[in-house]
């Protein structure tokens, strides 16, 4: 009787310990019908096949108090795993994650994001993400972009996808402020562009009003939210 109860708690135990894992790798389910705007969406979002832990990361709403001023080379120099689980625990690259960093760069290009899980799988670009590539040079291809993500989280009036359609149209030189953020949704599904590492979400985006090189120099730089086009 004894060893039949002990071999019984073994074999619960292992079982357990199988399927925990397994329990925190499981995607989202589909989005209650009371989600109906950003404020209903929470930190993990909703909608098959998202990753709850990623989501989060990008949902930080938390100001940086210290950015480290870096480069787009810096960001393209961290290190990848070469494979990812939609779930996985992020602790391996949070002490990456949880940096800040101010760089300045060339932007673009900006894109209105689509439907995500992240936002809960919400319509509208005032439930989305605007997607910038920044590069160092003007006429670097998309190839050699780091990625940066507006998030409707963070987003104050003024930061219209027009206005930063206008400055990626124009190819200006901007300063992102923002959270480093590893987007391991597309480890086994890249997209073009030189890492996926990213800044986000941005916190701060200053656009530069007179030449780069007195804006290198800290003259000319204006918040967004008070640029005019």
């Amino acid at each position: 009787m004894k060893k039949t109860l002990a071999l019984t708690v073994i074999v619960a135990s292992a079982l357990f310990a199988f399927m925990v894992p397994l329990r925190a790798q499981q995607p989202l389910g589909v989005c209650p019908i009371s989600v109906r705007t950003t404020a209903d969406c929470p930190p993990e979002g909703c909608g098959v096949g998202g990753d709850a832990e990623l989501n989060k990361m990008k949902n930080r709403t938390e100001q940086p108090s210290n950015p480290e001023e870096q480069t787009l080379g810096f960001i393209r120099s961290l290190r990848q795993p070469r494979s990812w689980t939609t779930g996985q625990d992020r602790s391996s690259i949070s002490t990456t994650e949880s940096r800040a960093v101010v760089v300045t760069a060339i932007l673009t290009d900006a894109r209105a994001s689509g439907r995500e899980t992240v936002n809960c799988r919400l319509p509208g670009r005032a439930n989305n993400d605007f997607h910038l590539d920044l590069a160092s040079r003007r006429n670097d291809l998309r190839a050699r972009s780091v990625a940066a993500e507006v998030t409707p989280r963070l987003r104050p009036e003024g930061w219209t996808f027009r206005k930063l359609d206008a400055i990626g149209n124009q190819k200006r030189f901007v300063r992102v402020t923002g959270w480093l953020m590893l987007d391991t949704q597309h480890i086994r599904r890249p997209l073009v562009r030189s890492t996926n590492w990213e800044i986000h979400p941005v916190t701060k985006l200053e656009v530069c009003t007179l030449t780069v090189a007195r804006c290198r120099q800290g003259e000319g730089w204006v918040n967004l939210e008070d640029f005019e086009l």
